[in-house]
C-alpha cells in the first residue's frame, strides 16, 4: 500500500487544474487540490479494479460499455457516416481480430502511416484491444525521415492507407546508399496493411509481400467483437508502454519516445478536462491524429464520458465553421495557429452573425494573448481551456477561463500552491543557462534554483514511481537522448526530473506563462522542428557553404510561436557580383527544399533565410564582427547564435547581409523589403 499510496500522489500531480478567479486565489488553490485528491481516487480505484497486469488503454473505451452499448448514442461522426458506441466498439473488434490474424499481439509494435480517417481512429484502437503498441507517423514526412521512424521503434508492421500507400512504399524500398543516409539499406523493412475503410480512392497496389484489408470483406460482426473479457484482455502494466509518440531529435531526425500505459489511463479521465463532464459534449476534431494533441488531449476524455467526436479529414480555414455547424459541435480542439488562421480570416458571407455556432467550448493550447481575446470577441467562444505539456513531460497545467482574468496564462497557483510546506512540487521553474543549456546549480549544495517570481527559467517535471517513469526514448541513441532529459539530485539527493524543453515563468500573482522553446528545436505550425535536421539538409545544397539554423520569436508582433531563419553563406558569390545571383539562388531555394529526395516538410522550410555577406573584415574566433551584435561563423564553425536571434528579421543598420523570407508559400524566397517588414511588425502578414 505504501508504494500504491505513492504512485497514487504521484499521479495526482500530474493533472494539475485551475480554475481563474477574479477575488480568491486561495479559492482556486483548494479546487486544484481537491483536484488532485479526485485524481489519486481514480488511481487507487483502478489498481483495486485491474492489479498490476490489466492497464489496457482500451479501457477507456470499455468503460461506457453497460452505460450505451445498447443505446443509439453517437460516438464517432466522419463526413456524413457515423457509428454508434455498440457499432463502433464491434468495427473495432472485428479489425482487432483481423489483425490478431496477421500476427499482431500484446507488444507487437506497429506503424501507423494514416491521415485523419475511420482508418486511423478504429485501427488506433485496435491495437490497443490487443496490446499491440501503436507508432503513428507524422505523415507530412517521406523517405529517409519515414523509414527512420519506424527502423527506430523496431516496428514490424506498419499500416496505411491508399492515400498514403505510395509514399510509403517508395519511402521503404528507396536505395539508402548515398553517403549520409542515416537508414541503411539492410534494415529491416516492416510488412504493410493497406487498410481500407472507404475513406479513399481505391488505387492499383503492387501488394507483393504486403496485404490489403478490405473492411467491408472482414467476417461478419457479431456481439463478442464489441465485448472485452477478462480472458481476453493483454497482459500489460500501467508503466509498460501504449504508444510510441514521434518528436523532434537534436541530431536530425524524429526520436520515439514511450508514453506509460499508467499516463495513458489517466487521460481517459473525464474529471481530468474541464468540459468532459455535464452535458453531452460534441468534439470537433481537426487536428492531424498522429499527434498526441489530439489523440490524447480530448478522443480519450470525449470517449470515456459517452460524448462524439466528429473528426475532420484535416483544417480548412475556409470551411471550418461551416463544418462545426453543419455536424452540431458543441465542443472544438484547437492548437494556437488553428486559431490566429480563423481570427485573420475574412468574414463569411455565408454566416453573418459569426457567433450563431452552438460552440461554447475550445480546448487546446498555444493560444497568445491578443488571439485568445480575439476568439472570444469575434466568434464568442466563453469558454476557453488552454492546456500545457510536453511529449516528455509527466505532468500537464490548465487554465480554464471564462473571464479576461489570466488571458494568454497556462495556469495561476495561489499561495496554498506556492506553499513549501503545503504546495506541491510536481512541476517547477529552475534557473538555467539558456547559452549553454545547462541548469544553474548553488555552488554551497550542488542543488538546481527555483527560478523568481518573473524570471524565466527552465521547467521540469518530476518522476515519482512506481506510476510516473521516465518517458524514455527507445531505438538507437535513445538511451543516451533520456539521460540528456533526465535531471537528478535536484532538490534533494536522490529525486529525479524531466526537463520539458521550454522556458516559463510564474509571476508575482502566481501566473504561469509559456515563454519560449529550449535547445535545438522550436515550435511552429504545431510542430516541433529540429534545427540540426533543417541545417543538415541545407548544408546539401551544392551553393550553401555554411548554414546555421535558430528561431525568430513571433509573438511579440501578435503572432503565435516561431519562425525557423537560416543564417547562410553562399560559395562562388562574391561580394562584388550583383544580388543577382544570390537572388536565382534563393528563388529555387523553397522549391529545391520541399521537393528533393527525402524532402523537408513544409513546415520545417525556414520561413526566413539570412545570408551573411563577408566583406573582407577580420573574423576573430567568436565569430563576431562589427558593432551589431550578429553572429558570424567563425574560421573554426563555433556557432553562436545569440545575437541573431535577437536580430530577428530585422538587419541592423550597417550591416551588409540580405534578408530573404517566404511570403506565401510555394512562391519561392523574395527580398524582404520595407514594406513587408511594416507587416511583419504590425502582425498582419498571412504566415
Amino acid at each position: 500500500m505504501a508504494l500504491l499510496a505513492a504512485g497514487a500522489a504521484a499521479v495526482a500531480a500530474t493533472g494539475i487544474s485551475m480554475y481563474l478567479d477574479a477575488k480568491y486565489s486561495i479559492r482556486t488553490d483548494i479546487a486544484q487540490l481537491q483536484g488532485a485528491k479526485h485524481l489519486q481516487r481514480f488511481v487507487e480505484d483502478l489498481y483495486k479494479e485491474h492489479g498490476e497486469d490489466d492497464w489496457s488503454f482500451y479501457h477507456v473505451l470499455h468503460s461506457t460499455y453497460a452505460e450505451n452499448h445498447h443505446t443509439d448514442k453517437e460516438a464517432f461522426v466522419f463526413e456524413g457516416r457515423a457509428w454508434t458506441y455498440r457499432e463502433f466498439r464491434e468495427e473495432i473488434g472485428r479489425l482487432a481480430e483481423a489483425f490478431e490474424r496477421l500476427g499482431i499481439k500484446n507488444r507487437t509494435v506497429v506503424g501507423m502511416f494514416v491521415n485523419n480517417s475511420p482508418e486511423f481512429v478504429i485501427a488506433w484502437w485496435a491495437l490497443y484491444k490487443l496490446g499491440a503498441i501503436a507508432a503513428p507517423v507524422n505523415t507530412s514526412i517521406t523517405g529517409t525521415h519515414i523509414k527512420h521512424c519506424l527502423k527506430v521503434s523496431e516496428a514490424e508492421f506498419c499500416i496505411t492507407t491508399y492515400e498514403l500507400y505510395g509514399t510509403l512504399i517508395k519511402a521503404l524500398v528507396r536505395d539508402e546508399s548515398h553517403p549520409g543516409s542515416p537508414t541503411p539499406a539492410s534494415s529491416p523493412v516492416p510488412r504493410v496493411i493497406l487498410y481500407d475503410y472507404s475513406s479513399y480512392a481505391p488505387i492499383r497496389a503492387d501488394l507483393q509481400k504486403n496485404v490489403l484489408l478490405k473492411h467491408e470483406e472482414l467476417p461478419p460482426v457479431t456481439p463478442e467483437m464489441g465485448d472485452f473479457p477478462k480472458h481476453k484482455r493483454p497482459k500489460v502494466g500501467p508503466t509498460d508502454a501504449a504508444q510510441y509518440l514521434f518528436t523532434s531529435g537534436t541530431t536530425g531526425m524524429p526520436k520515439a519516445l514511450i508514453w506509460p500505459l499508467g499516463y495513458n489511463r489517466l487521460s481517459g479521465n473525464p474529471q481530468r478536462w474541464p468540459g468532459m463532464q455535464g452535458s453531452h459534449r460534441r468534439w470537433y476534431i481537426c487536428l492531424p491524429m498522429f499527434h498526441g494533441t489530439a489523440s490524447f488531449a480530448a478522443l480519450p476524455g470525449a470517449l470515456a464520458s459517452s460524448g462524439t467526436v466528429i473528426l475532420a479529414r484535416r483544417f480548412s480555414r475556409r470551411e471550418f465553421w461551416a463544418d462545426v455547424r453543419r455536424s452540431q459541435a458543441n465542443a472544438i480542439l484547437y492548437i494556437g495557429e488553428m486559431f490566429r488562421y480563423l481570427v485573420q480570416s475574412p468574414p463569411d458571407a455565408r454566416f453573418p452573425d459569426e457567433k450563431n455556432h452552438g460552440v461554447d467550448l475550445a480546448f487546446g493550447l498555444g493560444l497568445a494573448p491578443s488571439v485568445w481575446r480575439a476568439v472570444r470577441e469575434r466568434f464568442g467562444i466563453p469558454w476557453i481551456v488552454e492546456y500545457y505539456s510536453a511529449s516528455e513531460a509527466t505532468i500537464s497545467l490548465l487554465n480554464s477561463n471564462k473571464n479576461d482574468l489570466g488571458v494568454g496564462k497556462v495556469a495561476r497557483w495561489g499561495p496554498i500552491m506556492r506553499s513549501k510546506w503545503f504546495g506541491q512540487s510536481a512541476f517547477q521553474i529552475i534557473k538555467a543557462d539558456f547559452e549553454t543549456g545547462e541548469v544553474v546549480r548553488d555552488p554551497k549544495t550542488g542543488f538546481c534554483i527555483k527560478a523568481k517570481p518573473g524570471e524565466v527559467g527552465e521547467a521540469i517535471s518530476k518522476i515519482v514511481p512506481p506510476i510516473q517513469r521516465r518517458h524514455d526514448y527507445v531505438g538507437e541513441g535513445g538511451v543516451e537522448a533520456t539521460r540528456k532529459k533526465s535531471l537528478r539530485d535536484v532538490f534533494e539527493r536522490g529525486d529525479e526530473y524531466t526537463r520539458i524543453g521550454d522556458a516559463l515563468l510564474i509571476d508575482e500573482d502566481g501566473f504561469i506563462q509559456f515563454r519560449d522553446r529550449l535547445g535545438d528545436t522550436y515550435r511552429a505550425k504545431g510542430h516541433n522542428i529540429s534545427t540540426t535536421e533543417v541545417e543538415a539538409w541545407l548544408s546539401r545544397h551544392p551553393q550553401i557553404a555554411s548554414v546555421n539554423v535558430y528561431a525568430i520569436p513571433m509573438n511579440y508582433y501578435g503572432y503565435d510561436g516561431q519562425l525557423g531563419c537560416a543564417a547562410i553563406t553562399l560559395q562562388g558569390v562574391s561580394p562584388e557580383q550583383s544580388g543577382r545571383a544570390r537572388q536565382e539562388i534563393m528563388s529555387q531555394l523553397e522549391h529545391w527544399l520541399r521537393t528533393s529526395e527525402s524532402a523537408l516538410p513544409a513546415y520545417a522550410v525556414p520561413r526566413f533565410v539570412r545570408i551573411l555577406i563577408h566583406d573582407g573584415t577580420p573574423q576573430d574566433s567568436g565569430g563576431m564582427s562589427g558593432d551589431s551584435g550578429s553572429e558570424r561563423v567563425s574560421t573554426i564553425m563555433k556557432k553562436l547564435k545569440t545575437g541573431l536571434r535577437k536580430d530577428g528579421f530585422l538587419i541592423p543598420e550597417g550591416n551588409k547581409d540580405r534578408m530573404f523570407w517566404i511570403e506565401k508559400e510555394g512562391a519561392g524566397y523574395t527580398p524582404l523589403t520595407d514594406a513587408a517588414i511594416q507587416r511583419l511588425l504590425s502582425g498582419k502578414a498571412q504566415l
